[in-house]
């Protein structure tokens, strides 16, 4: 399989995972549901996209280089090896910094979905981690790679044909009417008869 293949590839599968890591749920915590009562707990769940949602994004920039890759050729080809680079980073490193502590991100996130006053370092009580942040750091780590080959190696892939692009230069053979047979000697030669 040569290259061209493999980052297709790569950006395809990257990108789905990334995309379902982050809708996948990350944490759960335990919060009471009333300020100051801690008897009335609530199990709160987490999704990658909830603490993330930069990141959570990056999938779907993964899917739209896709896109970019085919219809680009030379220097387009380098920038959307860029952007897709960069969306492996910032995939990559919310996953990491999940992983590492997982705890400040809960608490960030936490303001927007508790009461007052729960977030705060004593307010979440027990929370609990899931393995599914690390389907979001492979997705991430695969749009890096993905991207670092669309850089090296993306200028010199097969890009879409031109041969039915219209061009100025491009001009029939016939001054007057065009026969069936002409006008299929000339697409064949990639023109337009009909110009």
């Amino acid at each position: 399989m040569n290259s061209f293949r493999w980052g297709l590839l790569g950006l395809v599968v990257s990108s789905l995972l990334v995309i379902a890591g982050f809708s996948l749920p990350w944490a759960s915590a335990t919060a009471p549901l009333v300020q100051g009562i801690n008897d009335a707990q609530a199990e709160v769940v987490f999704t990658g996209r909830e603490l993330f949602a930069l990141a959570a994004v990056m999938g779907w920039v993964g899917l739209a280089a896709l896109a970019g890759l085919l219809a680009t050729r030379g220097w387009g080809r380098v920038a959307v090896g860029a952007v897709v680079l960069v969306a492996g980073l910032i995939t990559s490193i919310s996953a990491i910094r999940f992983g590492a502590d997982p705890q400040t991100s809960l608490a960030a996130a936490a303001t927007d979905r508790l009461v007052s006053g729960a977030s705060d370092s004593g307010g979440l009580g027990q929370w609990a981690r899931t393995p599914w942040w690390a389907v979001g750091l492979v997705g991430g780590l695969g749009l890096l790679a993905s991207g670092g080959l669309i850089l090296v190696r993306g200028r010199t892939w097969p890009g879409l044909n031109r041969r039915y692009e219209r061009t100025a230069t491009a001009q029939s053979g016939a001054a007057g009417p065009i026969s069936s047979l002409t006008a299929w000697d000339a697409l064949d030669r990639g023109e337009d008869p009909t110009i």
